[in-house]
């Protein structure tokens, strides 16, 4: 991966062609028939909450959070979608993309222990289970019993 071009946070649009995933999404699985509705309130609503993505160069960026809505506007044969553009380190990438997931409902446990884990485990956080369970709003024990 690449550091970001971008300098400031912008909001825009951007084409679906110039987005591509993050390998370092920490949800790898996606429920079908949830994405085939979302796909469909794409289609009647728009996508209502921009992706974060960053720059990896003039001409693509990486979807740091909003997969699932990036899922769905290409089943809803979307051209663009509105997102938001940071300036993010690789660490910083990782880090939000995992606090992010933690948070939501309906992770799988494994995807759960694999993101405490990682932010553990992730170069330049420095995280520490204390920390990390502040972060996520869960007990130590819970982050301990998860993944250490």
């Amino acid at each position: 991966m690449t550091t970001a071009v971008q300098t400031q946070s912008e909001y825009r649009n951007l084409p679906l062609a110039v987005l591509q995933e993050s390998p370092t999404n920490p949800r790898r699985r996606f429920d079908e028939r949830a994405l085939e509705e979302l796909a469909a309130s794409v289609r009647s609503q728009g996508v209502l909450q921009p992706l974060l993505v960053r720059a990896l160069d003039k001409e693509k960026y990486e979807i740091v959070i909003g997969a699932r809505r990036f899922r769905a506007a290409q089943r809803a044969e979307r051209k663009e979608v509105p997102v938001r553009i940071r300036e993010l380190t690789d660490a910083q990438c990782v880090e939000i993309q995992l606090v992010e997931n933690i948070q939501r409902e309906g992770v799988h446990p494994m995807e759960e222990a694999n993101a405490f884990f990682a932010l553990l485990h992730t170069d330049g956080l420095n995280y520490d289970i204390s920390t990390l369970a502040a972060k996520a709003g869960k007990s130590p024990a819970f982050v301990t019993a998860l993944c250490c």
